[in-house]
């Protein structure tokens, strides 16, 4: 796999700017890494450096499928690998990718009364918006906590159908209609014009013989980026 594209600034200008010409649906296609800081849109990832914390991050340098050399929002530089979590440890870092957005209901759930999950359905009023049009087992969900006991994110633990999905709870959910949610996976590689999950694509795991839905990153899902909301064809990689 070819490695990543830098963008960097020198003699005032900024070098490895584009993937190439080619502008679809208000954005190039594909995306640079490069620090952050400079000018237009670079890829951001989470970090968590060893021996710093976790920090949003900018992408110095690949130094394999998995690994990037990076630099923290604490201007902290180290290597690390990518993880299929919102949550990265020493190490370890993370490059979110939207999937689709659109809004959703929440039923509501009775811990008290036995209920360990709650169920989300798409809001038919709306347009779900991605290449990706429904949560899969694995994938996450973001939204701005809905309901109480609800987090930020939140993992898909079960799904119906093309309907709706599953999370887990550890607390009474209230009923929440009309909510503004995004489903998002993580990167497990990326170069200038793809980007690939952690997810089986349905072929035979080359370590264990089975296709179970979630790997270790063999065989994984590809797809189109830019560093722009997803749409119809590409997916966002986070930017900044």
């Amino acid at each position: 796999m070819a490695k990543l594209k830098i963008t960097h600034t020198s003699g005032g200008q900024l070098r490895d700017r584009y993937t190439g010409p080619h502008y679809i649906n208000g954005a190039y296609v594909g995306g640079t890494g490069g620090l952050t800081s400079q000018t237009g849109r670079q890829i951001q990832g989470q970090s968590y450096i060893n021996g710093a914390s976790s920090q949003q991050c900018s992408i110095l340098a690949q130094k394999g499928a998995h690994k990037f050399r990076v630099q923290d929002a604490n201007g902290v530089k180290g290597t690390c690998t990518l993880v299929n979590s919102p949550s990265p440890t020493a190490g370890k870092m993370n490059i979110l990718i939207t999937l689709n957005g659109g809004a959703a209901n929440i039923a509501a759930a009775n811990v008290a009364g036995g209920a360990t999950s709650a169920t989300v359905t798409f809001d038919t009023r709306t347009t779900v918006t991605g290449p990706v049009r429904f949560p899969r087992v694995g994938d996450y969900v973001i939204w701005t906590s809905p309901s109480a006991n609800i987090g930020s994110v939140v993992q898909v633990t079960g799904v119906t159908g093309t309907t709706s999905f599953t999370i887990g709870t550890v607390g009474n959910v209230a009923a929440s209609t009309g909510t503004a949610v995004t489903t998002n996976t993580y990167a497990s590689k990326i170069n200038n014009r793809y980007v690939w999950d952690w997810t089986s694509d349905g072929q035979m795991d080359s370590t264990s013989g089975t296709t179970t839905f979630m790997t270790s990153g063999f065989n994984p899902n590809r797809y189109r980026y830019h560093l722009a909301t997803q749409d119809a064809t590409f997916v966002q990689v986070q930017y900044a």
